[in-house]
């Protein structure tokens, strides 16, 4: 966790700070139960583990699908618990709704000492992806996944929310015919945008992962739409290049680190930033650090934009560039796949439209007023 503790830029002071120790759940102590809903959900092999908890396959036995399941100790300390903000987050997402984009919630509930939540498995995030393609994406591949990343993150914003932790790692490929859809997760800094308490204020920290952050956020401003958006674009470029200009920048201390890291994000042109690469990218990154607070962006003209330079640099590879074209399928036989499918439109809560109807969003954090229960017998998944 990285903490930056003052409101004036020029005076930034940062802290590296080490999480709390470890609730281990160790094997010599009571762990999580071997089964959930009724037996519905069976636990096997642990995925991987953390401070605040652990993830493990699971089988759903009334599909035979695998998927993910994560526990935390409820015993934890409230600001250290994720998983009921995760809850109402997807939830919001899923209201009435089959969103592109987002894992499905299956199930949540309190057994014993720890909370539990059931949800679709997913695959790579995009920074294993990029290891595994030398460091660095094509732009073929860049334009696949921007197209992806604009359509999620505006449905996301159109429920009023905005992430504000922006990285490759939480954009996850799917399994199995789903295996080329990206999946946005980790909605634990998620927050509310658009009430009328949120309003452009200075901020006592930076808020998100210090290298794809925004300018604003880096000057401790409150976060809004604009800044997942250029938090998106330095995240591109990162992809493009390999590397960031601001990417291994060492100093005497983690003040002066963070301060270094925000100077350079300003005076880097962007014109440098991008050179040698569709002007596309460039021109994304300059009109996200020129919003203002409340502005509503224009996703759908960037999606047109993307759209004509995939459509070039298919002509130039003499072919229809797909959905699944990405530089770590070069090669593969994937089998049947899903398509994906979009919206056809997405309203945000401050278009004309729909302005008079909303009311407000509480706050997403606490926890899960009920027991998330899945569907009585088989999870239902879309028609390929």
């Amino acid at each position: 966790w990285l903490k930056i503790s003052s409101l004036a830029p020029a005076a930034i002071h940062c802290t590296n700070m080490a999480p709390p120790p470890c609730a281990a759940m160790s094997s010599s102590s009571k762990g999580p139960p071997k089964t959930l809903a009724l037996g519905r959900f069976e636990l096997m092999d642990r995925l991987g583990s953390g401070c605040f908890g652990e993830v493990f396959r699971g089988i759903d036995t009334a599909t035979g699908r695998e998927v993910a399941v994560k526990v935390e100790r409820v015993s934890l300390r409230a600001g250290q618990m994720q998983l009921a903000q995760e809850v109402k987050v997807l939830e919001r997402l899923w209201q009435n709704a089959r969103p592109q984009g987002f894992a499905q919630l299956l199930h949540f509930s309190e057994e014993g000492r720890f909370n539990c939540m059931v949800m679709d498995r997913l695959g790579k995030n995009l920074e294993d992806r990029l290891q595994s393609c030398g460091g660095h994406f094509s732009a073929r591949a860049a334009v696949l996944i921007v197209e992806q990343v604009l359509h999620c993150i505006e449905y996301f914003h159109s429920k009023g929310l905005v992430h504000r932790d922006i990285k490759p790692d939480n954009f996850m490929c799917g399994v199995g015919p789903r295996q080329h859809h990206l999946h946005l997760i980790d909605f634990g800094l998620s927050h509310v945008y658009y009430n009328k308490k949120h309003v452009q204020m200075a901020k006592k920290s930076l808020t998100g992962t210090v290298r794809y952050a925004s300018i604003n956020a880096h000057n401790c401003v409150e976060q809004s739409r604009r800044d997942d958006l250029e938090a998106i674009s330095h995240m591109l470029v990162y992809f493009l290049r390999g590397s960031l200009p601001w990417s291994g920048l060492t100093a005497r201390t983690m003040s002066e680190k963070c301060e270094l890291i925000r100077r350079t994000k300003i005076t880097t042109p962007i014109s440098d930033l991008c050179a040698g690469h569709p002007q596309e990218f460039e021109g994304f990154l300059g009109y996200c650090r020129g919003l203002r607070f409340a502005e509503r962006p224009d996703y759908s003209g960037w999606l047109k934009r993307f759209g004509h330079l995939r459509e070039r640099l298919g002509a130039q590879e003499g072919r229809e560039i797909q959905d699944h074209h990405f530089d770590w399928n070069e090669g593969l036989d994937l089998g049947p796949l899903e398509p994906i499918r979009y919206p056809d439109a997405v309203a945000q809560p401050d278009d004309r439209e729909i302005r008079t109807r909303w009311r407000g969003l509480r706050f997403v954090c606490g926890r899960s007023a009920q027991t998330y229960q899945p569907e009585p017998l088989v999870v239902t998944t879309a028609a390929a």
